[in-house]
């Protein structure tokens, strides 16, 4: 987060963010201040009860993502489970045939399933992580399966015929 940081802080032609703030905080508990200001949440191959949380499987972790959101705003995700890390993370390799369970769980915290598809590897490398780097062998993905899964949050005004959104 450190290296991200200073990154953002350099001047916008240089591909610095003004509006861009890093908090460390519980996916449970996020800061108050926070709450329903968010435009986007991006979470990069988590883990534990974060992994949990963006899988809507952890109820808390799951409604403290959500109640960042500002309407219109959305949580994207790159995740990657492996069989072998089925016992470690407590949740099982994901399948195109779990759309319907993540429509369910996301929609129970106010919010819609936009995408969920196998990650392209430009997404991957793209995303700068660390463990990306890992899944990465001479330039090719490494045969581990990596998701891209985005929710959104309804923006209210959107179709009501009020431009001021």
């Amino acid at each position: 987060m450190a290296e991200a940081s200073l990154r953002a802080a350099r001047p916008a032609a240089r591909g610095g963010q003004s509006n861009l703030i890093f908090a460390v905080a519980a996916a449970e508990r996020p800061p108050g201040e926070l709450c329903g200001r968010v435009d986007e949440i991006a979470v990069l191959f988590p883990w534990g009860s974060l992994l949990r949380g963006i899988l809507g499987l952890d109820g808390d972790a799951a409604a403290g993502l959500a109640s960042l959101l500002a309407p219109g705003g959305r949580i994207v995700a790159l995740v990657s489970v492996a069989e072998r890390d089925a016992r470690v993370a407590g949740v099982r390799p994901l399948a195109a045939g779990d759309r319907d369970a993540l429509t369910a769980r996301w929609r129970g915290h106010g919010l819609e399933l936009v995408e969920f598809r196998p990650a392209t590897t430009d997404e991957i490398v793209a995303s700068g992580s660390t463990w990306a780097k890992r899944l990465r062998t001479a330039g090719r993905v490494v045969d581990r399966p990596v998701w891209r899964l985005e929710v959104g949050c309804p923006n209210p005004l959107a179709g009501s015929g009020d431009e001021r959104g």
